[in-house]
C-alpha cells in the first residue's frame, strides 16, 4: 500500500450507520474546543513542538453553543453559558511521537430541554469526556512537518447535560506545519470523527463528520522593555464541521473563527488568550468563547 493510499484510507468518511439513531437530544458534547494539552499555540493541534514533556490549563467561557426556536418564534438555550476549567498533559516518546490527555470539568446554566417540554432541572456541575490522543510525525523536520494524529474519547461524561458523548468517538486528523520567513508560522489540519452512536438532536443527525481548521501564529516586533523578540505572538484560526448527510438527517456543520494573543515570558512557561464566536447558526456554533490557557514545559 502506497502513503497516498495509506493517508485515504485514514481520512475516508466512513459511510456505515447505526442501524437505529439515538432519539437523545441531549447526548451530545455541545463545546467543540479541541486544544492540545500541554501546548498553548492555536485551539486545535497545528504540529507545536514538545519538548520532553508538557501540563496545561485552562480556564474558558461558552455562551449560547444551540439555540432552539420554538413554534412561537421565541427562542430556548438549552446552555446559556458554561465555565470550564480543562485539565491536561502531553509527553514526548521520542522526536517524533506525542502521547497526551485531557479532562474537561465545568459549570453551566441553561434550560436545558424544558422548552421542548422535559422538566428535568439541567446539572450545574459536570464532568466532560476524557480525551486520550498520539501525534505522529510522518515526514519533514521541525520548520515543515505533516503528522498523523488520532484521537480516542471515552463516555465518561454527563450527557444527559450536553457534557459528553453517549459512546466513544474516535478522530483522525492530517496536520501540514511550516514555519515561514519572519518565524510566523502556519498550520492546518483535516480529518474525520466517528461516533459508536448517532444521535438525534433537534432537526439534526449528529453522526460523523469531517473535521477541518487552519491557523496562523505571527511575532509582533519587540518593544524592550515591555517584551523581547519571541516573546509575543497573535494568532488567528478558523475551525469548522461537515455533517455527514446519511438519508435520514443532515449533521451539524458549526464553524467557529478565533484571534488570540500568545505570550512566552519565560522558555518553559506559555499563556495563551483567544477570543472567538461561531460563523453560521448551528449546533455547536458559540454566539462567544473566551479562552485563556497556561502551559508549563521543560
Amino acid at each position: 500500500m502506497t502513503r497516498a493510499q495509506l493517508l485515504l484510507l485514514l481520512l475516508w468518511p466512513a459511510t456505515a450507520v447505526a442501524e437505529t439513531p439515538r432519539n437523545a437530544p441531549a447526548a451530545i458534547e455541545l463545546d467543540r474546543d479541541d486544544s492540545p494539552a500541554g501546548r498553548s499555540e492555536l485551539g486545535f493541534d497545528g504540529g507545536a513542538p514538545v519538548v520532553g514533556w508538557g501540563v496545561s490549563t485552562s480556564l474558558a467561557w461558552l455562551a449560547a453553543p444551540m439555540t432552539f426556536t420554538l413554534p412561537d418564534g421565541s427562542t430556548s438555550e438549552p446552555i446559556a453559558h458554561r465555565q470550564t476549567v480543562r485539565l491536561g498533559g502531553a509527553l514526548a516518546l521520542g522526536p517524533s511521537v506525542v502521547a497526551e490527555a485531557r479532562l474537561p470539568l465545568s459549570r453551566q446554566t441553561g434550560e436545558r430541554l424544558l422548552a421542548l417540554g422535559d422538566p428535568r432541572d439541567l446539572d450545574r456541575f459536570v464532568i466532560g469526556d476524557l480525551a486520550v490522543a498520539a501525534r505522529i510525525r510522518v515526514a519533514g523536520t521541525t520548520r515543515r512537518a505533516a503528522f498523523v494524529r488520532a484521537e480516542l474519547t471515552l463516555p465518561t461524561g454527563d450527557d444527559h447535560d450536553f457534557a459528553g458523548e453517549s459512546s466513544w468517538t474516535l478522530a483522525w486528523r492530517l496536520i501540514g506545519r511550516a514555519t515561514l520567513p519572519a518565524d510566523v508560522v502556519v498550520a492546518g489540519s483535516v480529518g474525520v470523527r466517528l461516533r459508536g452512536d448517532e444521535v438525534i438532536v433537534g432537526d439534526r443527525l449528529v453522526s460523523d463528520e469531517l473535521a477541518y481548521a487552519l491557523g496562523v501564529v505571527a511575532p509582533l516586533p519587540p518593544l524592550v522593555p515591555l517584551w523581547c523578540p519571541g516573546q509575543l505572538y497573535v494568532t488567528g484560526e478558523l475551525a469548522g464541521i461537515v455533517g455527514n448527510d446519511v438519508g435520514s438527517g443532515a449533521g451539524p456543520s458549526p464553524i467557529e473563527a478565533r484571534v488570540g494573543i500568545l505570550a512566552r515570558p519565560r522558555a518553559t512557561w506559555a499563556i495563551a488568550a483567544r477570543v472567538g464566536r461561531g460563523l453560521t447558526d448551528d449546533l455547536g456554533s458559540p454566539a462567544l468563547r473566551a479562552t485563556l490557557e497556561l502551559s508549563v514545559s521543560p
